[in-house]
């Protein structure tokens, strides 16, 4: 008796294997992104953690809100780091977009402006310079851009050019989608602060600050990504003036 499995088994053991691959080899190819990962979560988790067990009294509408949105980023960054890093590109861009577009709805919810059944407006409010970003993701993601879409999934082996079934890897792109990524986690990680410094009022500890802070270096040295203008407002305990002089350049 011949111990075979089905198509479907071997096909997504390849596909396992092959992805694992890739996340070996992307993890020795990226650099500090990697810490600047553990660095940005850490401060989110630390802070969360840290009152997670004080007691207040029912909120409002809107820091409700914030809060439920707040737990559902949280939940998803494993799934979206997991499909970037073993190179799983265009569902990556579609969990980034959903990780952006959660954010925009916490800044609506913060500001009176959020709509129940209505997509978060990307181009309005705090994070309307997160546009560019989202159209970025959007390339990606959207289907109907075939250029794109042959690219991340077309393999050549000498004369044979075909659409592969197995994850193929793009280090540039997956430069793009991390950074965008941990960028995410340190804007959760401010808008996080401003719901516990409504409640409690305090936000990032010292070492929370420190941690956001050196996550922040090390995109802005891996030149993956441009901070907006506004960066030292979003974070105003935070001191950038040795790396960006009066004004952060975008």
């Amino acid at each position: 008796m011949t111990n075979t499995y089905s198509p479907a088994v071997d096909l997504m053991a390849a596909q396992l294997e092959e992805r694992e691959r890739i996340r070996v080899r992307w993890k020795s190819e990226a650099d500090a992104l990697v810490d600047a990962h553990q660095l940005a979560f850490s401060a989110l988790a630390s802070m969360i953690v840290r009152f997670s067990g004080k007691r207040f009294a029912k909120q409002s509408k809107s820091v409700e809100g914030r809060m439920s949105l707040t737990a559902q980023f949280v939940q998803g960054i494993d799934i979206c780091e997991t499909s970037i890093s073993e190179g799983l590109y265009s569902q990556a861009a579609a969990l980034l977009k959903q990780e952006l577009e959660t954010l925009v709805a916490i800044d609506e919810f913060e500001n009176d402006r959020r709509r129940d059944g209505k997509t978060p407006n990307i181009g309005n409010g705090k994070m309307s310079d997160f546009g560019h970003i989202y159209g970025d993701l959007n390339n990606i993601a959207h289907v109907s851009r075939h250029d794109i879409a042959r690219q991340l999934v077309t393999v050549e082996n000498g004369e044979i050019c075909a659409p592969s079934l197995i994850p193929q890897y793009n280090r540039d792109l997956a430069l793009l989608l991390y950074g965008y990524h941990v960028y995410f986690i340190i804007e959760a990680s401010r808008q996080t602060a401003q719901i516990f410094q409504e409640i409690f009022g305090e936000g990032l500890s010292k070492q929370e600050d420190a941690w956001i802070f050196s996550s922040m270096m090390i995109l802005l040295k891996e030149k993956i990504i441009k901070f907006p203008l506004d960066i030292k407002k979003r974070f105003p305990s935070i001191n950038f003036d040795k790396f960006f002089g009066t004004e952060p350049q975008s």
